[in-house]
């Protein structure tokens, strides 16, 4: 099964995103800030995918990204239309794609769905 990383600030974002996923037979693990990705990112695992929901995490969204581009983990941008200037920087610094929100739910099922079976991991 599928194994998605949620890096999301908001509480209320990641349990709706975990639960369409979920729904979806995908797996989430989940970290809400960067020393939680940093802690995550040190332990023998390797998500097929990260969703990275730029929101809230401010200039930091750089060295989180930088991180996931390091262990070659794969990552998409979840982005609100006022983000542009996080956005640009998660593209430069390895993102995938960049989705805005609100999220249609088919459209990030279908581009995983395309990311995973391209052997993301």
């Amino acid at each position: 099964m599928p194994e998605i990383l949620l890096v999301i600030r908001k509480r209320g974002n990641i349990r709706v995103l975990r639960q369409a996923l979920e729904a979806h037979k995908l797996t989430c693990v989940e970290v809400s800030s960067k020393e939680a990705l940093e802690g995550l990112l040190e332990k023998p695992l390797c998500p097929d995918l990260a969703l990275v929901d730029v929101s809230g995490f401010g200039e930091s969204i750089k060295s989180m990204c930088e991180l996931l581009q390091q262990k070659e983990i794969p990552f998409i941008v979840l982005s609100a239309k006022g983000e542009l200037s996080l956005s640009n920087q998660a593209l430069y610094h390895g993102a995938a794609s960049i989705l805005e929100k609100p999220i249609i739910k088919p459209l990030l099922l279908k581009l995983i769905r395309r990311m995973v079976h391209a052997g993301a991991c």
